[in-house]
């Protein structure tokens, strides 16, 4: 077997078909869609992604790049098929690699299992809004409910990537606003405001990072949060400013997440 590097842009509405000789795999994927766009191989639905956490390639004005599979790369087996499937013409950027197999050569088992998992154990875009049809004045200490996750029972989601934050204030102070996680309804967070501002600064929750500005996204990768089936997730967004905050109804609030799930069974 022979690996070569494989970056290539694959485009919704044509389906491709590996030939008996060539694999690829997977590793880092892109879109130029803020919708999902997953790709779907062997008929079999992968993650969906956004430009928003993962565009085809970094600019000034978004600094993220294609999304880092890590482990939980991609695997299309020779012989088989597969699309992007999204909004028309959606584009896919794939990072990898090519595998040329010699004759009877078959791919090697890490990747055959790879594979047969991809379907029910991937990264994926995971996205909560609050969206306001006028101007908002948002009370000191007000919390906003932005993010609700209750997975099923055989399901299971894990917080262990990127993270940004939009909180409909213009010119965010850093200090200002805060995100607070509760897992179950218990709060992952300190209680009152003595020992600090409550909540995650979200000044620091860039959506998405911007040259210029603040240019390092935000991560869970450091402090995972796992929701098991049936357990509930809920993020808020928090006024720790001190006084009234204005949310801007062409800005509205967003939360965007790279998650981790993975089906059982």
């Amino acid at each position: 077997m022979e690996l070569y590097k494989l970056d290539k842009v694959f485009v919704q509405g044509i389906t491709y078909k590996l030939p008996n000789d060539r694999f690829y795999v997977i590793r880092r994927i892109g879109t130029d869609q803020e919708s999902p766009v997953r790709l779907v191989i062997d008929g079999v639905e992968t993650g969906a992604i956004s430009n928003i956490v993962a565009p085809l390639y970094k600019t000034y004005t978004k600094l993220l790049q294609p999304l880092d599979l890590g482990d939980l790369f991609y695997v299309v087996p020779n012989n088989k098929q597969f699309i992007v499937d999204g909004p028309a013409g959606a584009k896919m950027r794939c990072i990898g690699q090519m595998g040329i197999l010699a004759p009877n050569e078959v791919m090697p088992p890490s990747y055959v299992s790879r594979f047969m998992e991809q379907g029910r154990r991937y990264l994926m875009w995971s996205q909560g809004s609050k969206l306001y049809t006028s101007d908002y004045t948002w009370r000191s200490d007000e919390e906003i409910s932005i993010y609700m996750l209750t997975p099923k029972t055989n399901e299971q989601y894990i917080l262990n990537n990127i993270c940004q934050v939009q909180t409909g204030v213009a010119n965010l102070a850093d200090g200002a606003v805060g995100m607070r996680v509760y897992l179950e309804g218990r709060i992952l967070d300190i209680l009152t405001s003595e020992p600090g501002k409550k909540g995650l600064d979200c000044k620091y929750m860039p959506r998405p990072p911007v040259y210029n500005g603040v240019d390092t996204p935000f991560s869970f990768a450091d402090w995972p949060i796992t929701v098991g089936g049936d357990q509930t997730l809920e993020l808020r967004l928090v006024n720790v400013s001190g006084g009234n905050l204005t949310v801007s109804a062409t800005l509205n609030q967003y939360v965007d997440l790279v998650v981790e799930y993975w089906k059982r069974g």
